[in-house]
């Protein structure tokens, strides 16, 4: 009971520190706080002889997605993105043709050496679209097993996290080679909530109990809407259900101006996503990742490379110029939080506005894609 007390203070409490300190330490800045959370959350699951209570687990992960979905949409002005930026949308487009097109080729690769093979597919749809909430949100709304969920999050660690550092380091000279360079094209201003996307939960009390208690009534809707459309209501059945509905709620609410402006609304479904990175590493146990079966590893790998370098062979023949193409592939494989890094790195910080808002469509978009190729596949 203790431990369990302890590490839920550890899930809420530390994201908090890991945000206060981010703009005075250099290594949180490099790596990003949700890479540290996970690592932290890592460290934490692997310690000898420290057992832990892996409903609590289950249930944070679980309660921190769904709340953090809506947050995150309710600051995009999906309108207004749209009409801007048709260059960045279009390489956004070009990433996602390629991460549905491995995704299928993996499921055929190795449908018979998974046992959910159709589910892994919609599941890295979500992650390399939208970012981890999705994969989490789909993974639930699959049933997949628990073993499944946690090897390929901890594959996706691995192989996005070679990827990150290629992009922070190389990637902008190997690009230069073969795409033009970036010409800015569009306005800055293309999401209502941009002020919040650095890392940071602002403490504003008044805001942040607003948005999470309209993340809350989103999901209160999407679940008795549920309860409308599944027969034999069980939560198993009822969850695909669930995630459609609060994405789909969490789009229309934006539409509405002081839902949109409403603010720290990001940064709280920012903080929400640090304490579910924090206790999905927790869950990552490598004495039972070392035993399993190194197929999802290698599913996960070709997804990941293989998208990428799709994306950027499209991107050849359709001249995207390499700023955007970063900034697009990013908004694809990591999501929102990651652009400001990476935005810096290249020093380009003209991209880092429209890619937060690519980041966000993907959010909004990961679940249908990834559900959708799903039950296609099955």
């Amino acid at each position: 009971m203790l431990t369990s007390i302890i590490l839920l203070i550890v899930f809420l409490g530390l994201p908090i520190v890991i945000l206060q300190v981010e703009n005075r330490s250099r290594l949180i800045q490099w790596l990003s706080p949700i890479i540290i959370c996970y690592l932290v959350g890592i460290i934490i699951g692997n310690i000898p002889g420290l057992a832990l209570n892996k409903e609590l687990q289950n249930i944070t992960t679980g309660i921190t997605v769904f709340l953090a979905i809506p947050l995150l949409l309710f600051s995009s002005n999906f309108y207004k993105m749209m009409k801007q930026a048709r260059p960045a949308l279009f390489a956004f487009f070009l990433g996602i043709v390629g991460v549905i097109a491995c995704s299928a080729l993996a499921f055929w690769i190795f449908r018979g050496q998974l046992s959910q093979p159709a589910a892994v597919s919609g599941m890295m749809i979500g992650v390399y679209t939208g970012g981890t909430p999705n994969m989490s949100a789909i993974g639930l709304a699959l049933n997949v097993e628990e073993e499944v969920f946690v090897l390929l999050n901890s594959a996706d660690i691995v192989f996005s996290g070679i990827y990150f550092i290629f992009l922070l380091t190389i990637g902008k000279r190997v690009l230069s080679l073969f795409l033009p360079s970036f010409i800015k094209k569009w306005d800055n201003d293309t999401s209502g909530d941009i002020e919040q996307s650095k890392l940071g939960l602002r403490q504003d009390a008044k805001h942040v109990t607003i948005g999470l208690l309209l993340s809350v009534l989103t999901l209160g809707i999407a679940i008795a809407i549920s309860f409308l459309v599944v027969s034999d209501w069980t939560i198993d059945r009822a969850i695909p259900i669930i995630i459609l509905g609060i994405t789909t709620l969490g789009i229309g609410a934006s539409f509405h101006i002081k839902i949109r402006e409403l603010p720290h609304t990001y940064s709280t479904a920012n903080y929400l996503i640090l304490v579910f990175a924090l206790a999905m590493g927790s869950m990552a146990n490598f004495s039972e990742l070392l035993s399993a079966s190194s197929n999802l590893f290698l599913f996960c790998g070709f997804v990941v490379f293989g998208s990428v370098l799709l994306h950027f062979l499209l991107a050849c023949i359709f001249k995207i110029d390499r700023d955007t193409l970063i900034i697009a592939s990013t908004a694809a494989i990591f999501g929102p939080a990651f652009i400001g890094p990476v935005a810096k790195v290249i020093g380009n910080k003209d991209i880092i506005a429209i890619g937060i808002a690519l980041g966000l469509i993907g959010y909004a978009i990961g679940n249908y894609l990834g559900l959708g190729l799903a039950f296609v596949l099955k």
